[in-house]
């Protein structure tokens, strides 16, 4: 075995010196603050090189995590450096690149970045006080070295801090998602809490690499680690509630009011959101989730949500629980509307000219009420469960409005009608004479949403050796669709018209659940193993009954009673699976690293189709 791990260690290096033939001038350096020498993370790189007269190359780079950076110049000439960062002075400086034939490294030095008027107003460091100190792996943070505007938030702090930012609402660190913890234990409501809290309540934020629970049983990294900012909460700032209330009023038509209340706990964290608007927004807020989002051209929403924790620790457990219940409800409710209205002038060589008028208008009206619970605990040092439920259900009423007309003109006698003269003209107006098409459709529907889904594991560590695990789901869910149409087409010079009602009721069943063992196992220090069995089981049920008419007769209480077959159908799945894998991850020496990957995948499916007739022949 260790033969072989030789020769492809072998193999891989002489791989590694093939590929570094590819020559290039480099150029390093390191940007720090020139006030303080502290290092700035994030700071940009710009290298412009002329070749050849109205000829420009350039490139861009970062600054790591300690402030270096490196360049590569493929061509040869002088080459000009302009050094940036949002705060601070830009910076230049002029080199020579020796291009592809050159493979040399030639070193900028420091290049110090003179902080803006701005900067030293907003930012701080005082010489008794350092931003940052290491404590082993741990960076950690000291708040007061931070100069905030008075109440300011914990988010602000948190962005201020080098190489953190926020993308779309989620904190990365040198381009890593954040996990945020309090006091070690998972920070309830996560990113959005944090801009509700003060930033007076941290006295520390540590940034470490925190290990799976498997790693930190067997003391050996499988490579599944999270990137955590650990707030450390002052004394006298737990138990206690925070939050904000905001209002805003113009008009009947445009109000919002929302409040938002959050209590900090190592125990029992709370969280509660409450909104409604008449300003076309729909917001929610749960423990682990969020949304901001227009309803339509128009609309109005409230929503409210209640969330709560309960953390403890088991006897016996206490170097590794990280025990917590949580349960959320909330309730949503939105009414959005639009109108839109169009004319269209039609015309090409040789034909008549047309001009069309038309008006749709639609309208959607929606409840979404959702609860679920979670549950992590360790029942002793060795075994832990974990269980997840989460029900929902939706309901939305739709309807939707469409009127159109169109009718000939001369461009020299050119006369513009409103819509509604064009459906109200009758036979014998001057209007009616010119009128080609009346167009009237009228579609309603309404749906329901069910569901709950359930996922449950069980974990055993076996020693310092690996884990032994059986996980699984259950998920069901229903959709119910009712939906009436009726359509109204008149072709007035051809003195015929069309009418047609529709109605159609669809409903869809859907059951999944998986049963699964995984197995993982350290073989001594370099060798990993993780053996994954899943089984899987679906069923799939979807049915759609649906009836026409253009007869006035057969209409009974604006439902047509007449089978149409052709758009019938039924349709029912059976599908299992079973999934296998093996993987493992071999370190035969420190910079080496070797992970085969096996999987094996079998499917089943039985189908039971059904669709009404088709006239092939149209």
């Amino acid at each position: 075995m260790e033969n072989v791990l030789k020769k492809l260690f072998v193999v891989l290096l002489l791989c590694l010196v093939q590929s570094a033939v590819c020559h290039a001038d480099t150029f390093k350096g390191k940007i720090v603050n020139a006030e303080t020498g502290e290092i700035l993370i994030g700071a940009t790189i710009r290298s412009e090189i002329n070749p050849q007269p109205g000829w420009s190359m350039q490139n861009q780079t970062e600054t790591d995590s300690t402030g270096c950076f490196f360049l590569n110049a493929s061509w040869e000439g002088r080459i000009m450096f302009t050094f940036s960062m949002i705060g601070y002075k830009n910076a230049r400086k002029v080199d020579y690149a020796y291009g592809k034939e050159v493979n040399d490294t030639t070193d900028l030095g420091i290049i110090k970045l003179q902080p803006t008027a701005l900067m030293l107003k907003d930012v701080e460091v005082t010489a008794k006080m350092p931003r940052i100190t290491m404590s082993g792996d741990t960076i950690v943070f000291n708040p007061e070295a931070f100069k905030l505007k008075e109440g300011a938030r914990l988010d602000e702090l948190i962005k201020k801090l080098p190489g953190v930012e926020n993308r779309d609402g989620k904190l990365y660190w040198n381009n890593k998602p954040i996990r945020l913890m309090m006091n070690g234990k998972n920070l309830f409501g996560g990113d959005q809490i944090i801009g509700q809290l003060p930033a007076e309540v941290a006295g520390k934020l540590k940034l470490y690499d925190r290990k799976s629970e498997l790693a930190r049983h067997t003391g050996k990294d499988e490579g599944d680690e999270d990137h955590v900012l650990d707030i450390q909460v002052k004394p006298g700032f737990l138990d206690k509630w925070y939050g904000n209330v905001e209002a805003q009023y113009q008009t009947k038509k445009r109000y919002m009011f929302n409040v938002t209340a959050s209590k900090l706990s190592d125990h029992d964290p709370q969280m509660v959101y409450a909104q409604a608007n008449n300003a076309n927004r729909y917001i929610d807020r749960t423990m682990n989730s969020s949304m901001n989002a227009n309803i339509d051209g128009d609309g109005k929403s409230q929503y409210g949500s209640y969330n709560y924790q309960h953390n403890w620790q088991t006897k016996g457990a206490d170097k590794f629980d990280n025990n917590s219940f949580d349960i959320s409800a909330n309730m949503g409710h939105s009414d959005g509307w639009n109108t839109i209205g169009k004319s269209t002038e039609t015309f090409f060589p040789n034909q008549e000219r047309t001009f069309a008028v038309s008006e749709s208008y639609r309208y959607k009206h929606k409840i979404t009420p959702q609860m679920q619970a979670r549950l992590f605990a360790y029942t002793d040092s060795l075994n832990t469960i974990s269980v997840n439920v989460k029900a929902t259900y939706e309901k939305i009423r739709n309807t939707d409005e469409y009127k159109g007309a169109s009718y000939g003109y001369e461009p020299n006698q050119f006369e513009y009608h409103s819509l509604s003269a064009a459906l109200a003209a009758k036979l014998g107006d001057a209007l009616y004479e010119r009128l080609i098409t009346r167009n009237r459709n009228y579609q309603s529907s309404e749906q329901q949403t069910r569901g709950i889904n359930i996922d449950y594991t069980w974990k055993h560590f076996l020693g310092k050796k690996g884990s032994f695990s059986l996980q699984g789901y259950t998920n069901i869910n229903g959709a119910n669709e009712d939906t009436h149409i009726n359509r109204n087409l008149e072709y007035l010079r051809e003195k015929r018209s069309e009418t047609v009602w529709q109605y159609y009721d669809r409903s869809n069943h859907n059951l999944s659940t998986r049963l699964g063992a995984s197995f993982d196992y350290w073989f001594g220090k370099k060798v990993y193993v993780n053996i994954l069995d899943n089984v899987t089981y679906s069923r799939t049920r979807t049915t759609r009954d649906f009836f026409t008419d253009n007869n006035e007769q057969n209409v009974v209480g604006g439902t047509p009673t007449t089978l149409d077959p052709t758009n019938a159908m039924s349709y029912l799945m059976h599908k299992w699976t079973n999934q296998l894998t093996l993987k493992s991850t071999i370190t035969p020496v420190k910079a080496l690293m070797i992970m085969p990957k096996f999987s094996w995948n079998v499917y089943r499916e039985n189908t039971d189709y059904r669709y009404g007739p088709l006239d092939t022949t149209a």
